[in-house]
């Protein structure tokens, strides 16, 4: 884990949420009123400065703000603190999964519209041992009018072609846990606009279900996590 102060670490948090939340670069005034902090302007960006020289964000263009870079999203991921759902959401997300069972019969299908509905991103459902995979939530990628969603939905079409082939080894890969791939970390094909939240869970039948969430970088990383361990958790019941 990179050690930032805590000055520096803070201001980088606002940056990446900020930017998470509207997709537009950020400037040290914006990010003076969106985190109500009490240093002066030039001290915000001489902060950015550093940041940029360490490579933690980038200006896009001389004039705009400053966006997180893999590296910046990385930190950021690493120092989040992710908390359990509660049970009243466990439950709503159950009785949800039931109704989307009912719908569409398969299981895998069920699981990859849910997340897509939730996270209004790209989701993949995929019961590895009978190889029962199904996509969903591209037309909502496809509807977006920014240029990272349209870089991302090429990016996420490539894996959607190749989808016998790339399942098995995000599943290897995911067997510890929550996975997060953000940008070029992907181990399996270049896909530098988008960022990957995996996971893989043991049915009580014994076969191994891979779930998965593909969108921007500036996806909301906290969200998606919860989400996947919630689905995970009602999946594992026997």
């Amino acid at each position: 884990m990179i050690e930032l102060d805590y000055r520096h670490a803070h201001l980088l948090k606002g940056l990446v949420e900020e930017y998470i939340a509207t997709g537009k670069p950020v400037g040290s005034e914006k990010l003076l009123e969106v985190l109500d902090v009490s240093v002066s302007s030039a001290t915000v960006r001489n902060v950015l400065r550093d940041l940029e020289e360490d490579g933690y964000v980038t200006q896009p263009h001389t004039s705009a703000g400053r966006i997180p870079t893999d590296k910046g999203y990385r930190y950021y991921v690493d120092n989040l603190s992710f908390k359990e759902p509660s049970e009243k959401k466990v439950r709503a997300l159950e009785d949800t999964y039931k109704e989307y069972q009912e719908e569409y019969t398969h299981p895998a299908r069920a699981a990859a519209k849910l997340l897509a509905q939730f996270t209004h991103s790209v989701a993949m459902g995929g019961w590895m041992d009978s190889n029962d995979m199904y996509a969903s939530g591209m037309s909502q990628l496809l509807g977006e009018d920014q240029e990272d969603s349209r870089q991302t939905a090429r990016e996420v079409s490539h894996f959607f072609d190749n989808m016998e082939q790339y399942a098995p080894e995000f599943a290897d890969t995911a067997a510890r846990g929550v996975q997060v791939y953000i940008g070029q970390e992907n181990p399996f094909f270049v896909s530098p606009h988008t960022s990957m939240v995996i996971q893989t869970v043991q049915l009580p039948t014994g076969e191994i279900a891979l779930l998965l969430i593909a969108g921007p970088k500036r996806m909301p990383y906290r969200k998606n996590v919860a989400l996947l361990s919630a689905l995970a958790s009602i999946l594992e019941k026997p």
